[in-house]
Formats: C-alpha cells, sequence, structure tokens
C-alpha cells in the first residue's frame, strides 16, 4: 500500500527553504537599478490632453512626389498620447525611453537633447524632432521656460516612460 502524504490542519506542510543567494542577488540589482537612475527635475506641468488605442494595427504608407514619404507600420495595437510638458530653466527629463515613437515640438524656449552616446543636438520654439527606444534625456539651457508639445505612439498597456540609468558619458559631462 502507497502512503500519500497530504498536510492537513493537524499537520501543517514543511517550511519551503528560503534561497538567500537568489534572494540578495535579486534585492541588490533591485537598489542598484534604482541607484542609478536620473529622475526629472524642474518640471513645471506635465498635462495629458487626451490619450486612446487604435482600433487595430496601423498602416499608413503616404507619399507626395518623388521627394517625399512616411510610413507607419505597427504590429499589433498602439496607444496615442498627447502632452503638454513645460519643464523650468535648468531643469532636465532625466535619462529615460519610449517604448515607440515620440513627435515633439518646441513651443516656447529653447530644449539641449543628449541622445545615449551625449551628442547633444539644440532645438528651440518651432523646431520639431523624435524620441524613441534609445535612453536619452532634455535639458532647458534657457532662461525661461521649454514647454514642449509631444504626441506618442506607443505599443498599447506598455508604459510611456521607462527610466534609464545615466550612461558613463553623462557623467563625465555632469548631465543627471
Amino acid at each position: 500500500m502507497t502512503n500519500h502524504w497530504r498536510p492537513s490542519p493537524h499537520h501543517p506542510p514543511a517550511p519551503r527553504t528560503v534561497r538567500w543567494p537568489l534572494v540578495i542577488l535579486a534585492a541588490s540589482l533591485t537598489i542598484a537599478t534604482v541607484a542609478v537612475a536620473t529622475p526629472p527635475a524642474g518640471v513645471v506641468s506635465n498635462t495629458i490632453l487626451a490619450q486612446g488605442p487604435t482600433a487595430g494595427a496601423l498602416k499608413e504608407n503616404i507619399r507626395i512626389g518623388d521627394n517625399w514619404a512616411v510610413n507607419l507600420d505597427d504590429k499589433g495595437q498602439s496607444e496615442f498620447y498627447f502632452q503638454d510638458l513645460v519643464v523650468a530653466p535648468g531643469g532636465r527629463t532625466g535619462w529615460h525611453s519610449h517604448p515607440g515613437l515620440l513627435l515633439i515640438t518646441v513651443k516656447e524656449g529653447s530644449l539641449d537633447f543628449y541622445n545615449k552616446d551625449c551628442l547633444k543636438h539644440s532645438y528651440s520654439a518651432g523646431q520639431s524632432f523624435t524620441e524613441a527606444a534609445e535612453p536619452h534625456n532634455g535639458v532647458n539651457p534657457g532662461p525661461g521656460n521649454v514647454r514642449l508639445l509631444v504626441a506618442y505612439i506607443v505599443k498599447k498597456g506598455e508604459p510611456r516612460r521607462i527610466e534609464s540609468p545615466q550612461p558613463k558619458c553623462g557623467e563625465a559631462l555632469g548631465l543627471q
């Protein structure tokens, strides 16, 4: 006869063995990730004006003449966000990336945009640029606020922003 042991209220199951090296490793990785993130600073306002999912996959292939075309083709469902972001003088977005594409226009002021290699591109009122999956940081170098109008196209269900550690080149330049 086979003896099948089953826990009962009178005989609780044996305690599980905790694998401390794995717990310590997970905790240290979490602390290391949090310690190197560079949060935004000097954000005056951050307003989501509208958001909504697409009805299905996007497939837009537009060509005007022989010298201009734009293609937008996603797989799965996307979500759009429209944001009004104001950053004070000396403020920054912090190092981050996005799970999609951002279309940005500088409405007021100026912004120094640093890519993952800390190459700086400066944009002023009336200029537009994009952001995407590579880590980057935006800094307001001006004497007044910078106001950005941002349109996001991101994978539905994903966060709009993913915190990133500061690259070594950012440390060398004193960027946070």
